[in-house]
């Protein structure tokens, strides 16, 4: 490991981003209103893209911006503007699909750094020395791309231009994400960030001539999701990535939520840390790697797998639904006296043994009382969402912190 690879987590809202950088992300990317792939995440108006700046520069992180959608001549205009705008207020990198955005983005909005988006398929170490010579930074490798082909790559390249590669989170079951199923079920465009996730659904299958005759094809009780691919999880495979010769792990989530955030960049900075400090005890510490791939199965998700990093994925003729290990309870807004001001998310009672979720890891946390905090009544149990509560934590928890408990919240 020539040098230590960053960590990029999704922000697509202002929690997600606190989260992200309390949690231990190097960078953050986020949207604005337009021109990203995300449209239904909260995304940043200019007014939060500065504040966001502010933050993630005060925590030594930096912020990159999507600009990623496939553009129309009617797009670039506005596209450069926001790109100007961004990089006026700090903003650390662009994240471009388009070529031609990438050319007058690169002169438009010098001081701006561009990173090639996973959209544009880079696969190849001549595609990245074009972009280079467009103007990019870095190149955002396609995910259908294997381990021997990323180390290849990144020998090919050298210290020419920067690689960047998902390491975690949801896949798309078209090439880079080229996807034409939502435009055409729904009249969505995924391809300019409006996806209405057609390949989630669940099917059935029927023959022509016998139209009201369902055909099961190994389903549960919601049908078949036979287009919805598996989630990428590297956890297991660190040491490689870590020697891979990319510089910068993206996790994928934009869409997710703060206790999502918060547990895979928690597990990931310490895996990443653990083995920066000792790449062959890290190895060796059987223990630690069991107990951070574990806290990847608390949050939901997807069966996982290494996607394309050891050849073509396993063919996934099951329904791949969503699993989780343990439920989102509570996100800490404050402490003081001894007690929490905790914004419920699922309902949890007295007596309830719960886990926090904080930088330094997990541990037990025993719900001794709840209190509302807009009467001051205490209860026994909230079945409110969004319901604000005091409740006493010992000192185990900060401002920032998450509450997860067992999932009983779920049909």
């Amino acid at each position: 490991m020539k040098t230590m690879p960053s960590l990029l987590a999704p922000a697509g809202n202002m929690r997600a981003l606190q989260t992200a950088l309390r949690f231990g992300a190097d960078a953050v990317y986020c949207g604005a209103k337009q021109y990203g792939l995300r449209a239904q995440a909260g995304n940043f108006d200019e007014k939060q893209l500065e504040q966001a700046v502010t933050l993630a520069h005060a925590a030594g992180a930096q912020v990159n911006l999507t600009l990623n959608i496939f553009a129309f001549d009617g797009d670039l205009d506005g596209m450069v503007r926001t790109a100007q705008a961004a990089r006026d207020m700090g903003v650390d990198a662009a994240i471009i699909s388009d070529l031609g955005a990438i050319a007058r983005i690169a002169r438009e909005a010098p001081g701006l750094d561009i990173h090639v988006s996973t959209q544009a398929s880079t696969t190849n170490s001549e595609s990245a020395r074009v972009y280079k010579a467009l103007g990019a930074k870095r190149v955002v490798l396609a995910r259908e791309m294997t381990f021997d082909q990323i180390e290849a790559m990144s020998a090919a390249v050298g210290d020419e231009i920067e690689l960047e590669s998902f390491i975690h989170g949801a896949a798309c079951m078209s090439y880079s994400g080229r996807c034409m199923l939502s435009s055409f079920l729904t009249g969505r465009s995924a391809n300019r960030g409006a996806c209405s996730q057609p390949c989630r659904w669940t099917y059935t299958l029927h023959e022509r001539t016998r139209p009201d005759e369902a055909m099961p094809i190994e389903e549960d009780e919601r049908g078949t999701a036979i287009l919805s691919s598996r989630d990428i999880c590297m956890m297991d495979h660190l040491p490689r990535l870590m020697e891979s010769g990319v510089c910068c792990f993206k996790v994928e989530g934009r869409m997710k939520t703060e206790i999502y955030i918060a547990t895979v960049v928690g597990a990931y900075r310490r895996a990443m840390d653990a083995y920066a400090n000792d790449p062959e005890g890290y190895k060796a510490n059987a223990a630690l790697q069991k107990r951070l791939r574990g806290e990847l199965d608390k949050i939901s998700h997807r069966v996982y797998d290494t996607g394309f990093y050891f050849g073509q994925p396993k063919v996934c003729g099951e329904a791949v639904g969503v699993t989780q290990e343990a439920e989102y309870m509570g996100y800490v807004l404050d402490v003081s006296g001894g007690e929490a001001l905790v914004e419920m998310k699922n309902r949890f009672f007295v007596g309830d043994e719960l886990e926090t979720v904080t930088p330094k890891g997990s541990e037990k946390l025993v719900i001794e009382d709840i209190v509302l905090e807009r009467t001051g009544e205490h209860v026994g149990v909230v079945n409110v969402p969004m319901e604000r509560v005091r409740i006493p934590c010992g000192g185990k928890l900060e401002a920032g912190d998450i509450l997860r408990g067992p999932v009983r919240n779920r049909a």
